[in-house]
């Protein structure tokens, strides 16, 4: 790039030249504007520049949170949830439950258990397991029963289930997440447990 001498030699040098007085002008004129529009140029590009690359970053950087929130949603309100959906319910095991720690739905040998199959009760259970949402609830009472649902092509789902004044609550085995089965699916629900925890108790 030249200095300001080798501009100033170059008008000198203009000046020389046999041209009329108007041509000079007009060609002192271009250099002039040609100099002063170049950083015009520059200083417009450079922030357009700027702003398209924070555009783009904000965008990305948008997504990326709504992505993690997504992904962080679902990581803590879905993958622990218990739910049957269309799967096939082969059989269920029932039992009265021993305490919160022990599970002995699956003790077939247990004359405190019961096989269930049954379509009506597999629909019930099924509509209230999979309304059941979390919930924070500090029971005043041992786990009633303990089912286990056998699933054809899955694992067997081992639930504790609670009676808390007559809202039905179920805890997965090995978990120390609490659902509530909803209002609507509690009843029917409960009522066959009952029934089938009475059938028991008057097995010898």
């Amino acid at each position: 790039m030249k200095n300001s001498s080798g501009l100033d030699n170059s008008f000198h040098e203009l000046n020389r030249i046999p041209r009329p007085q108007k041509q000079k002008q007009e060609s002192f004129r271009k250099i002039i504007n040609e100099i002063e529009r170049k950083p015009v140029l520059e200083r417009n590009i450079f922030p357009r520049f700027l702003t398209a690359a924070a555009a783009l970053a904000a965008c990305v950087l948008f997504a990326f949170i709504i992505y993690s929130e997504d992904h962080m949603n679902r990581g803590s309100n879905g993958a622990d949830m218990i739910e049957i959906g269309n799967s096939i319910i082969t059989q269920t095991a029932i039992s009265l439950s021993e305490s919160e720690k022990t599970f002995s739905a699956e003790r077939n040998d247990s004359a405190k258990s019961a096989i269930v199959q049954d379509e009506k009760w597999e629909r019930a259970a099924r509509n209230a397991i999979d309304s059941g949402q979390p919930a924070d609830v500090v029971f005043s009472s041992e786990p009633l029963y303990d089912v286990q649902i056998m699933l054809k092509g899955k694992e067997p789902i081992k639930l504790k289930i609670w009676d808390e004044q007559g809202e039905v609550f179920f805890s997965p085995m090995a978990s120390e997440e609490v659902y509530k089965v909803s209002s609507e699916e509690s009843a029917l629900f409960l009522e066959y447990l009952k029934a089938i925890s009475k059938s028991i108790q008057k097995t010898p």
